[in-house]
């Protein structure tokens, strides 16, 4: 179940203790570049392939094992525990029946997701997919064709690099979070998790997992004022279906309604200038910028921030540049577009 942003520090910390452990103990070795798209790793007699999206780990029961070998960068893995990226050492999460694990890499945790180990070969797969893609391509762009698409007047000036936007929901504690990718037209994906390892049974013996993907479109877009948008929840599917229940590797798997948008229909879109002093405490209680602020002093959020107004749940992007409004790296406060150093 969700934890409380109080009691699960304690299984951060430890998470967090393990990881920088490991870390350390790789330092030495002098890794091959690869780049997160080319990352293999092999792990149940699965092949997980790298992605460029980060986040945090989350609860420490999560870590499944570590990289125990490598084979050269462009080769695939063919033992568990194997990689094509180095590593050696670094741990990686359980999959928890999404298809996605997160792999400890270059002092960040990367998304890996999987391809049933088969007869076929990974450039067959490849080339399988590449073609599904191509016509799921094709598809959209006919309904396109047929309707007329709605441009978002908040987003339609982003750089093209900043879409999808990324929103995520936690407290910044525990094994939770619920994820928004939003597009341009209104359209989001994302996905909801929450981990309770220590809540076990007869055949869960690894806890439990709370789970759902969903996909659906924000409409009725308002200007409120100069920095705030008014929008509807105008549909939302997800699956599988709340209270589904799968026991796989010793978890009990549940669906369950997104956490943060089962609930409300009406959201506030708010840009990086939105002055955080003007808005409530429990929406802010949220903002990942609440640590370094005193609440005083003149702020703006610095981030895209999506508010459910019923429930005061608070979505929040990566920080963005105040110049130019391209992505900041959480790791060095610096604008990947111009460079500036983005302080807090």
């Amino acid at each position: 179940m969700r934890k409380s942003k109080r009691s699960a520090y304690k299984h951060l910390s430890l998470c967090l203790f393990g990881a920088l452990l490991l870390s350390v103990a790789g330092c030495s070795r002098k890794e091959p570049v690869v780049a997160p798209k080319d990352r293999i790793l092999m792990a149940n007699d699965i092949l997980y392939y790298g992605t460029e999206e980060t986040g945090p780990m989350g609860d420490a029961d999560c870590v499944k094992g570590e990289i125990l070998s490598t084979v050269q960068p462009g080769e695939i893995p063919t033992e568990n525990g194997q990689s094509n990226f180095g590593g050696v050492g670094n741990p990686y999460t359980f999959d928890f029946g999404d298809g996605g694990i997160m792999v400890f890499v270059e002092e960040e945790y990367f998304w890996f997701y999987r391809e049933e180990k088969g007869a076929q070969t990974a450039v067959e797969e490849g080339q399988q997919q590449a073609v599904k893609e191509g016509e799921q391509q094709a598809e959209e762009e006919r309904e396109q064709e047929e309707e007329e698409t709605m441009i978002v007047e908040p987003l339609e000036s982003l750089d093209p690099s900043l879409l999808p936007l990324n929103f995520v929901f936690s407290s910044g504690a525990g094994a939770w979070g619920t994820m928004i990718s939003l597009e341009k037209d209104g359209s989001f994906t994302g996905g909801y998790n929450d981990s309770d390892m220590g809540d076990t049974g007869e055949g869960y013996a690894h806890g439990k997992h709370y789970h759902c993907t969903f996909q659906g479109r924000f409409g009725n877009f308002q200007k409120v004022d100069e920095y705030t948008y008014g929008m509807t929840l105008e549909e939302i599917r997800y699956e599988p279906e709340p209270g589904t229940e799968e026991i796989r590797d010793e978890i009990l798997y549940i669906g369950s309604e997104p956490y943060g948008l089962s609930e409300g229909k009406e959201f506030l879109l708010y840009l990086p200038e939105t002055p955080a002093e003007g808005l409530t405490e429990e929406f802010l209680s949220w903002w990942p910028g609440r640590y370094t602020w005193d609440g005083k002093t003149g702020r703006a959020l610095g981030c895209y921030g999506i508010r459910n107004v019923e429930m005061e749940y608070g979505f929040f992007s990566d920080d963005v540049c105040p110049d130019c409004r391209g992505p900041v790296s959480p790791q060095t406060g610096v604008c990947g577009e111009c460079g500036k150093a983005v302080g807090n």
